[in-house]
């Protein structure tokens, strides 16, 4: 009968004992001596049974997949958030200002100003949108609850870009994390970051 690799070590180690106990070492060194190699064979044995150390899957990023911000939302992200780009629920948000009128398409929601027009990005924790009546919700920090459509004249707070740092609408989308991303059909030459709406 064949025996395992486990099966052969306390054999060895008896071998050891008594080929050390042929030089003359006392008693007392075959003891302490070899205890930290006893130690460290057993976890061996205990690692090679588990199948510890054994190489697995390995996640690697391939050139060809899309990062996070680049996925296309599934079905059920646009049941729920429509047009909407939506980022994670944000700890605290700027507390700049602008204003004009909000334009609410099939594919994006932007605010338009003097000629302008401003993609709007919404905080998943505070932000409602309704499929049936086309509107947004928004919970502010100070309990009030505001809904507003398409063509409403909105205060926001919050900030945007492009900003002192000149990044591109591109590599804004690139760099933020989504819960849906804008579609890319969506204007990005100007964005603005939601942290509170007035009607």
């Amino acid at each position: 009968m064949k025996r395992s690799r486990a099966d052969r070590i306390p054999a060895d180690w008896s071998r050891i004992f008594r080929q050390m106990r042929r030089l003359g070492l006392p008693p007392r060194s075959t003891v302490r001596a070899p205890l930290p190699i006893v130690v460290a064979a057993a976890l061996i044995v205990t690692a090679c049974q588990l199948g510890v150390g054994q190489p697995g899957p390995t996640a690697s990023a391939s050139p060809d997949e899309p990062s996070p911000s680049t996925v296309q939302p599934s079905a059920s992200t646009v049941d729920t958030w429509g047009p909407l780009a939506v980022i994670p629920p944000q700890g605290g948000m700027d507390t700049l200002r602008t204003e004009g009128r909000l334009r609410i398409t099939d594919t994006c929601v932007y605010l338009e100003s003097r000629g302008e027009v401003t993609l709007l990005s919404w905080p998943a924790d505070r932000t409602m949108w309704s499929e049936e009546s086309r509107v947004i919700t928004y919970d502010n920090v100070d309990g009030s609850v505001v809904t507003v459509g398409d063509g409403d004249h909105v205060i926001l707070g919050g900030s945007g870009g492009p900003g002192e740092d000149g990044i591109s609408g591109e590599e804004f989308v690139k760099r933020t994390a989504w819960v849906a991303p804008p579609a890319s059909s969506c204007t990005l030459d100007r964005w603005w970051g939601v942290g509170a709406v007035e009607d």
